[in-house]
């Protein structure tokens, strides 16, 4: 029987984008793919169509703010810009000619043209939407301008295409719930977690040594990453904190160090970050995974990021700020603590209450979570959607057939 195709789309730089390894890695083995995004192909999936589409360049990315700000007043300059630009109109076109029997959009960027493209060949589509479309954020410019550009072209696509969308998919509760009352969508959450590890257990008495806490992923200043530190400084001297950070808001890290020299000297350390593959079994080596991420936007305060799922894996108790998605996962298990606020001073709070028999339980807790919450269980949601859906489709093909046949009869 030959295999469905299904075409990714992902305007990221595929080999370094976790997500969507992970629907490469799990889709693979059951549909033929082709791969439309940024980068050199993955060697790893030799068997893999690949199609290379260029970043934007910062012309680009300056005309489109023009753009979006005429858009505000005539919204069908959304859609005027969205296919003059070039690595849209390309990627599309690698789309149609996949011939794919579903096209799988990664984010907002990719909706519009997965679209059109089952428009023209009568696929399937299927909505990616890993956090709330990157809207929400609190600076004035992106609100002004970038945010109504999003919701008018997801509009535009989910309810004024005429291509049904087949299935949606989203990262956490709260986001789907939001989803589904602004845009009508019923998202099936994922959860952004790692393939199941086996990673060394610590023999040694919990609490006989400093307490390790550990931060890794990219340097972004609205992460709020310089509050970590701020916490640790309030905190009890037993507690060390170790960052593993890919710098992203360029001179953030140097101002990090400069932070943690002056406020918790000895105390805090930065170590070159790993392979995503590798993330698992370096952290394990810790004891608390620190993921208070700074609610300086509506994805920040709903995430439920890669290194919250990729701390259980590695066995760690965890330390997280009240993030609605986060405190749900953490309270549901047992895994940690959840400060009372964000601020820096609740944070060390937090920390200083733990003891040592509440860390080795919280740790216990997390092993035990770990078998539930990985890419196997989750990503296993994403196979299930589309069996179903090419079920459904072929059943729905086979009724018609018949349909006919008794008809003609």
């Amino acid at each position: 029987m030959t295999k469905k195709r299904i075409c990714i789309i992902a305007f990221k730089p595929v080999r370094t984008t976790i997500h969507v390894l992970r629907q490469i890695d799990y889709l693979s083995p059951h549909y033929d793919l082709t791969v439309i995004g940024h980068g050199e192909p993955d060697v790893a999936w030799p068997k893999v169509t690949w199609h290379r589409v260029p970043a934007q360049t910062v012309a680009e990315k300056v005309a489109k703010l023009g753009l979006y700000a005429l858009g505000r007043v005539f919204p069908f300059i959304y859609e005027a810009w969205y296919w003059s630009v070039r690595r849209h109109r390309l990627a599309y076109e690698l789309a149609v000619a996949s011939r794919a029997d579903a096209f799988h959009a990664n984010d907002w960027q990719s909706v519009p043209l997965a679209v059109a493209a089952a428009r023209q060949t009568g696929g399937r589509v299927v909505l990616h939407l890993h956090e709330y479309a990157e809207e929400g954020r609190k600076f004035g410019l992106w609100s002004l301008l970038v945010a109504p550009a999003i919701r008018h072209l997801l509009w535009k696509s989910v309810d004024g295409s005429g291509v049904p969308i087949d299935a949606s998919i989203t990262v956490c509760e709260p986001i789907a719930e939001r989803y589904g009352r602004e845009y009508g969508l019923d998202p099936v959450v994922v959860f952004n977690a790692p393939r199941p590890v086996r990673v060394p257990w610590r023999d040694e008495p919990v609490g006989s040594n400093p307490i390790r806490l550990v931060h890794h992923g990219f340097a972004k200043r609205g992460r709020g990453l310089h509050h970590l530190i701020e916490a640790l400084a309030l905190a009890d001297s037993r507690f060390t904190l170790d960052f593993m950070l890919v710098e992203d808001n360029r001179g953030y890290v140097a101002e990090l160090k400069q932070l943690a020299e002056r406020l918790a000297p000895g105390r805090v350390h930065f170590r070159p970050p790993v392979p995503p593959g590798e993330i698992v079994q370096t952290v394990a080596e810790y004891d608390v995974g620190f993921c208070v991420i700074h609610p300086s936007s509506y994805n920040n305060l709903m995430m439920l990021p890669n290194k919250f799922f990729e701390y259980i894996q590695a066995g760690l108790a965890l330390c997280v700020g009240p993030s609605p998605a986060m405190c749900r996962v953490v309270r549901g298990h047992g895994l940690g603590l959840i400060a009372e606020s964000f601020e820096p001073k609740d944070v060390a709070k937090a920390l200083n209450r733990l003891t040592a028999a509440d860390l080795a339980a919280m740790k216990e807790a997390s092993r035990r979570a770990a078998s539930a919450l990985n890419a196997d269980v989750e990503m296993g949601r994403l196979v299930s959607i589309y069996r179903r859906m090419f079920d459904q489709a072929e059943s729905a093909v086979k009724t018609s057939t018949e349909g006919s046949e008794n008809w003609v009869h």
